[in-house]
């Protein structure tokens, strides 16, 4: 993984985190709800909030982790590529010497 891809998605994840901690400590310390029910209610509020807040660093992300796979199926399709083109390869050395044998085989 390239360091930008790690960094963003490190960024991402900091942000809604750092959100999610913010908005369960002034739940809890604002509302009579328990700790459980306000880290509930955090991560309903943190979640909703990100959507709108975090459109950009979740776009970017979004590109990173995307063009991370896109990388690994490129490298994927190029190796099964090369070894369908060995099997090929092989199988025609195959019929070329069983043509070879049974021209052999006619002459005796």
């Amino acid at each position: 993984m390239k360091r930008s891809t790690a960094l963003t998605i490190i960024v991402y994840t900091a942000l809604r985190l750092g959100l999610f901690a913010i908005l369960w400590f002034a739940i809890a310390k604002l509302t009579p709800l328990s700790v459980l029910l306000s880290a509930v209610a955090a991560i309903l509020i943190s979640g909703a909030l990100s959507v709108v807040l975090l459109d950009r660093q979740r776009g970017a992300m979004a590109q990173a982790v995307g063009g991370f796979f896109e990388r690994i199926n490129d490298r994927i399709e190029r190796s099964a590529s090369a070894e369908d083109e060995a099997d090929d390869r092989a199988r025609s050395g195959e019929a070329e010497q069983r043509a070879d044998h049974k021209a052999e085989d006619q002459q005796q």
